[in-house]
């Protein structure tokens, strides 16, 4: 907390940061960023205010802070806990005093996407290698995306970039392991609370449920995916998360489906069939060759 260890700036070079500070973070994005790009601070950048910025500097005001609680703040609160941390209303003065020749564009990460061609002559039916064939487009498409995020060339951005993506695969991967396909007017996959938590793997902002809802449901309706969460029978909404939003392990499932144009149920099937055949031949290193849309076990027999 900044009232019990002080905060030595952002500027502080790491080997300056006292043993055991909190603040700076090392592992800022932002901070990396600016430093990458060799500026004093990312009011110089000509992408400025980028949206990691504005997701971080930008969430910290008396407004929002306000919105949070439901009540004003004293004076005397805003002074001490909250106007030293809105850093965005000083950079924009900054940014206000420079001239365009003062503008750095910001160091760029060159993007690559490592993901596996469709294999050839696979040992099934015309309709099955259509179905297999529609989820290596679709895993193939969410690789080379960027989500809707701008700026992801950058270095702040493409790092979160990364993380979303590694989130959005494994939704995907808990819901085609294992889910279980429901058939019916709109078939779908269902995985239940526990299943799913159990198996977030490293990507731990999946029990988060204002992250799964917003970013991940979100991102993956962009692509025809269509997500819920559903209330078990006799269990309320409210009960289904913690005071902090985090999901509760039991009283709810998560269900997916696949529109019509990016294969329907038979999509499903395939995503089902695929991930259990990896699973059994990787285990562990399973999910990394999920994220490379690598099919090639389709072929073996």
């Amino acid at each position: 907390m900044p009232i019990k260890t002080a905060c030595v700036t952002c500027q502080t070079p790491d080997d300056k940061i006292p043993s055991g500070s909190k603040l700076p973070n090392r592992r800022c994005l932002i901070r990396q960023c600016v430093d990458k790009t060799g500026i004093a601070n990312c009011a110089y950048c000509f992408r400025f205010p980028c949206d990691t910025l504005k997701a971080t500097a930008g969430a910290w005001n008396r407004k929002t802070i306000e919105e949070k609680r439901g009540a004003p703040i004293s004076e005397q609160d805003y002074l001490a806990f909250v106007e030293p941390f809105e850093g965005i209303s000083r950079l924009d003065a900054i940014r206000a005093s420079l001239s365009q020749k003062e503008l750095v564009e910001p160091a760029k990460i060159s993007i690559e996407t490592k993901v596996v061609d469709f294999p050839e002559a696979l040992p099934f039916s015309k309709e099955e290698t259509a179905a297999f064939k529609a989820v290596h487009v679709l895993l193939t498409s969410l690789e080379r995306s960027s989500l809707g995020m701008r700026d992801a060339d950058t270095f702040s951005q493409h790092h979160k970039l990364e993380s979303r993506k590694a989130h959005v695969f494994r939704f995907l991967w808990i819901l085609g392991r294992y889910g279980k396909l429901e058939k019916g007017e709109n078939a779908h996959l269902v995985v239940d609370a526990k299943t799913y938590l159990a198996n977030k793997g490293s990507e731990k902002t999946l029990a988060i449920w204002g992250f799964l809802k917003d970013t991940v449901f979100t991102a993956l309706s962009e692509f025809g995916i269509a997500c819920e969460r559903a209330a078990l029978t006799g269990v309320k909404e409210k009960d289904l998360t913690t005071g902090t939003d985090y999901l509760r392990y039991t009283g709810w499932i998560v269900k997916m489906s696949f529109d019509e144009k990016i294969g329907g149920s038979n999509a499903l099937k395939a995503l089902q069939s695929y991930a259990g055949r990896i699973d059994e031949k990787y285990g562990k290193k399973s999910f990394q060759h999920f994220r490379g849309a690598d099919l090639r076990v389709l072929a073996e027999t």
